[in-house]
């Protein structure tokens, strides 16, 4: 137990240093096709990465961001997808020097001026290891505000539709429920990326489907006590985690090549896995045990989920109630 709880620390301190160069806040707005309905960036420091797709020729998606003069002004646009789509990108505000003609199916507010960056395909795909995925950046556009006020931001394509992300700010923060929900939202970012549930859920299934046959196996010849069993599925949604945080890795990979940043998923794989497999031994030989022990290495396995998006959030929970179990259910 004491090496379990020494990998976990030195994992989690790599984690943290390493995790901020990679990390985006992940949002899914709703509807931002006019004007009236545009997504507020809330705080323009932060990083934001909003997934949101495109359905036809000519459609535009709305942002607005409050700034002072000299406040940066950074955004970026990417798709998922192969092809030809390109997606632009179209900032007014005041103060804008104008840049280009605003297409007439995009609304900029009456008296502001607008730079229009047109969507160009990279040849080759960027590694993004926050989630990780492989997109093709069109736009990356960097200024300064030269002016207080409101900015509009539109996303627009002239042709066919599809995926996108809009990468927004610089500053990697997250907060509490920002971080904890992530595991939730990247479910959400798979299904907007055109994956099939089964995909996303299949690493998941298949490890609780091994990992409980064997446990009924042994169950046969012993008495499990329920601690031992909330802990053992705790534990496989850990191991379902790292399994497929290395699917989508190979996935991304099969698109752009890997970076300096790959460590950022590898790592996040590696602590899931690892906790996994520290959760499935300890409640597979709960029996002979100490309850204090088994309860200290759920906490702590529960603990490491919250921090590194392991077991999508459910597995942290099964953790933390296999630990606070009351003691009658040893006897």
């Amino acid at each position: 137990m004491r090496h379990a709880l020494q990998a976990a620390h030195v994992l989690l301190i790599l984690l943290l240093v390493i995790l901020p160069a990679a990390a985006h806040v992940p949002v899914l707005p709703g509807d931002h096709t006019t004007l009236a309905t545009a997504v507020k960036i809330q705080d323009p420091a932060v990083s934001y990465a909003i997934y949101s797709t495109l359905h036809e020729a000519g459609e535009a998606h709305y942002y607005t961001v409050d700034l002072q003069k000299g406040d940066p002004l950074r955004f970026s646009v990417s798709t998922p997808v192969e092809g030809t789509f390109a997606p632009w990108l179209v900032i007014a505000g005041p103060g804008v020097v104008q840049q280009g003609t605003v297409p007439k199916t995009v609304g900029v507010p009456a008296g502001d001026h607008a730079a229009v960056i047109p969507g160009i395909r990279p040849a080759v795909a960027d590694f993004e290891p926050f989630t990780p995925i492989a997109g093709f950046r069109t736009v990356n556009y960097s200024a300064t505000a030269p002016a207080d006020g409101t900015y509009v931001i539109a996303v627009y394509t002239p042709g066919e539709g599809g995926p996108y992300t809009l990468a927004a700010g610089t500053l990697e923060s997250f907060s509490p429920i920002e971080w904890v929900r992530v595991p939730v939202d990247v479910i959400g970012i798979r299904l907007w990326q055109g994956q099939s549930p089964l995909l996303i859920g299949g690493p998941y299934l298949a490890v609780l489907a091994i990992g409980l046959l064997f446990f009924s196996m042994r169950q046969r010849r012993e008495r499990i006590i329920p601690a031992a069993r909330i802990g053992l599925i705790a534990g496989l949604l850990f191991l379902g985690s790292g399994v497929a945080t290395l699917l989508q890795i190979g996935i991304a990979l099969q698109l752009a090549p890997a970076g300096p940043l790959i460590v950022v998923p590898l790592v996040l794989a590696a602590i899931a896995l690892g906790a996994g497999a520290a959760a499935v031994r300890a409640s597979v030989k709960a029996g002979d045990s100490t309850p204090g022990r088994f309860r200290l290495l759920m906490l702590v396995v529960g603990v490491v989920g919250l921090v590194a998006w392991a077991g999508v959030i459910i597995g942290p929970v099964l953790a933390f109630v296999a630990a606070l179990l009351p003691k009658q259910t040893w006897l």
